[in-house]
């Protein structure tokens, strides 16, 4: 069992006061109990690589301590909206949680205001971190409620100074963006960007391939584990298959399988991701695939009738809009791979679809350990 001392009063994680065996345990048996009257079994939990230290993408809110007038930096409590002040925590990256603690560190020495729910009023919002697993790159990410301070370039100069960047033995930061979100939302990201040093994006290498990971493109949280889901999904695909990507982010579920598939189209709502999806396609010399952007559920109906026999889906975690659930349908596809980080909506739209696609396999693969989520697959065949 690993031990951090804000355990359990932080919301990050629900389940340190369990083995890592009995964690898979228990989500074994979660999903057992929500797919049972489907009549198959459940496969046997795909376990992570690295229970700890394992989330590559840090986001956590800024919050004031009125006793002592100090900035707090941290995950919120369980069920609250306070900010637990973070010193140490067991399933951030390494690096990542270093120059988080470093970035609040720096925002207490600049004197830099700090964002009130109740009034709206305050600068600094939310610290967003990113990693790149293979090639270690970090983007950092400062979320404020406010156009580009006056002083940024000494801002940036200092917090660089404070993070060891200017040290030649330790150089990980490539860039530091600030997002501008204004809104009295609990919605993080703004959509107005502003670098204040280096680039807006950083590189990173999975299995042999590589991506433009920028801060509101989508990418999975556990680098270890993720090459074990997407060969759950490359497994199910028949070669030279023409597949559908739906939601498909920046492009990593399509070129992860584009060399066993005929052809792969993406779709996806995110311009920025889409962009980031066609560079990784031209960087990695993968010919099969291409990006389309746009609502899922507007573009869908144009698509899916062109051949397409295999859709793999990807959802947020509100799952598939009703009307991307009736073009499925209505569809002639032969395959339906749904991969899922909410397995309650995953099911809820599977008992939709339930008389046209039979579920032949459901696989969980814990891509979040030491809390109460999993990821899930389910492979369902068209009933003839």
């Amino acid at each position: 069992m690993a031990k951090c001392l804000h355990f359990p009063q932080c919301g990050g994680c629900s389940l340190l006061n369990r083995t890592y065996k009995n964690q898979l345990s228990e989500k074994q048996n979660n999903l057992q109990s929500l797919f049972s009257n489907w009549n198959l079994e459940v496969s046997p939990i795909i376990e992570s690589p690295q229970p700890l230290f394992y989330r590559h993408k840090v986001q956590l809110p800024f919050g004031f301590f009125k006793r002592s007038g100090g900035i707090v930096l941290g995950c919120y409590g369980c069920d609250s909206h306070k900010v637990i002040n973070q010193t140490e925590c067991v399933i951030q990256d390494k690096t990542l949680s270093k120059i988080a603690w470093t970035i609040r560190e720096w925002a207490t020495e600049n004197r830099l205001s700090v964002y009130n729910e109740k009034t709206g009023t305050g600068f600094l919002r939310h610290v967003l971190l990113r990693k790149g697993a293979g090639t270690g790159e970090v983007l950092i990410g400062l979320v404020t409620n406010g156009e580009k301070p006056r002083g940024s370039r000494y801002l940036a100069q200092k917090l660089l100074e404070m993070t060891g960047q200017k040290k030649d033995e330790f150089k990980p930061v490539v860039g530091i963006v600030q997002n501008v979100n204004k809104r009295q939302t609990n919605v993080v990201l703004g959509e107005k960007q502003i670098v204040w040093w280096g680039r807006p994006f950083l590189k990173e290498k999975l299995g042999g391939l590589k991506f433009k990971i920028e801060l509101s493109t989508f990418f999975q949280v556990n680098p270890y584990q993720l090459p074990r889901l997407y060969n759950r999904v490359l497994e199910n695909i028949d070669k030279k298959t023409k597949v559908l990507d739906l939601y498909s982010g920046i492009g990593s579920i399509a070129l992860w399988i584009s060399s066993k598939a005929q052809t792969v189209l993406g779709i996806e709502e995110n311009p920025f991701s889409v962009k980031a999806a066609r560079i990784s396609a031209s960087v990695n010399n993968v010919k099969n695939v291409s990006f389309v952007a746009g609502d899922v559920a507007k573009l869908l109906p144009q698509y899916i009738n062109f051949g397409f026999e295999c859709a793999v889906v990807d959802p947020p975690r509100k799952g598939l809009d009703t009307r991307v659930l009736e073009t499925v349908k209505n569809s002639g596809l032969k395959t339906l791979i749904y991969v899922s980080c909410n397995p309650e909506t995953l099911f809820r739209d599977m008992e939709y679809l339930k008389h046209y696609y039979k579920p032949v396999s459901v696989t969980g693969v814990d891509m979040f350990p030491q809390t109460g989520h999993i990821e899930c697959v389910v492979v369902a065949n068209r009933i003839k």
